[in-house]
């Protein structure tokens, strides 16, 4: 059995997340396409994590930018020590979230650079903040 997540492996619902470096692209999982082993999933969020403990930073609500299929290996579970604290920063009641007015641009922009760096030499690096 393969390390690499599959598709059928992703349920409904469930948050997944993708990873470049100290950066983290939360999205829900709207659907699985087996055939050719990838998710549909709608982008939720950008978080920094910090290298000293596991706690993430929230940069970017994208709950606005359009939803992405890819291939399935890219994405890992969410932990909930994860999960939990970015829901409750997105879904705060008492707090106007304030959702990326650029949100499509940047999750292109996470997207595009995370193709580079699994696939070329790393020649820049881009500040999502």
């Amino acid at each position: 059995m393969s390390d690499k997540p599959s598709a059928i492996e992703f349920k409904t619902d469930r948050i997944v997340c993708i990873d470049r470096e100290d950066l983290h692209l939360f999205a829900e999982v709207i659907d699985t396409i087996a055939i050719d082993d990838r998710c549909w999933v709608r982008p939720l969020a950008i978080a920094r994590s910090t290298s000293e403990s596991f706690k993430l930073e929230f940069l970017h609500d994208l709950r606005d930018a359009a939803q992405l299929i890819l291939p399935a290996d890219l994405f890992r579970d969410a932990l909930d020590t994860e999960v939990l604290p970015l829901i409750s920063e997105l879904f705060h009641p008492d707090r106007d979230s304030t959702k990326s007015t650029n949100a499509q641009r940047v999750l292109y922009q996470f997207i595009a650079e995370r193709y580079r760096y699994q696939q070329l030499p790393r020649v820049q690096n881009f500040d999502l903040r």
